[in-house]
């Protein structure tokens, strides 16, 4: 459905354009158009490889932290429930609400670096969409384009129009590597 409402904007936008240079020469109706796959750029962008590496590379760092945070608090969990028969009700009770206070901080603190994990791939991403909007703006002025359309929301075109690997291959050359702090 939005695919179709897309086809239905582009061809009410290309009307609208053919229909202000009605009376124009067909000379000046020409438009030059490209297409770029938005997908494709990201996913072979050198830079946005670099962010992935490096978000995976901290999520795993933090998984395994937590995993070993998990077993102390849950060795600690099972030593209590051995000792209960032992320990006093009011202790049992303290100790283990000290032990879910932990389970609770540790769930909170996972949570976070997940966020800060977000906020990192989001600014790599932010950081390379500014490159991409400098290179596509390069190829405009270059082959004097009137307009370039997402691939995504096109149901066909011709592959002379596309220019996502020259899109991708100007991303790499202006930011060949991403550093993330």
């Amino acid at each position: 459905m939005k695919k179709i409402a897309t086809l239905f904007v582009v061809v009410a936008v290309f009307g609208g354009i053919f229909a202000v240079k009605s009376g124009a020469n067909a000379q000046d109706l020409a438009l030059k158009i490209a297409v770029v796959d938005t997908k494709k750029v990201f996913q072979s962008s050198k830079a946005m490889q670099q962010v992935n590496q490096t978000v995976v590379g901290r999520k795993n760092q933090f998984q395994q932290e937590f995993r070993q945070k998990e077993q102390g608090l849950l060795s600690k969990h099972q030593e209590l429930v051995r000792q209960k028969s032992i320990l006093a009700p009011e202790v049992f009770a303290q100790q283990k609400a000290d032990l879910d206070k932990q389970a609770a901080m540790i769930r909170s603190e996972a949570k976070e670096r997940n966020k800060s994990l977000t906020q990192l791939r989001n600014s790599g991403l932010n950081e390379i969409k500014k490159h991409l909007d400098v290179v596509i703006n390069q190829i405009v002025d270059a082959r004097k384009l009137d307009l370039i359309l997402a691939k995504t929301s096109l149901v066909y075109s011709q592959s002379s129009l596309d220019v996502t690997d020259e899109v991708i291959q100007k991303l790499n050359a202006s930011l060949p590597a991403l550093t993330l702090k």
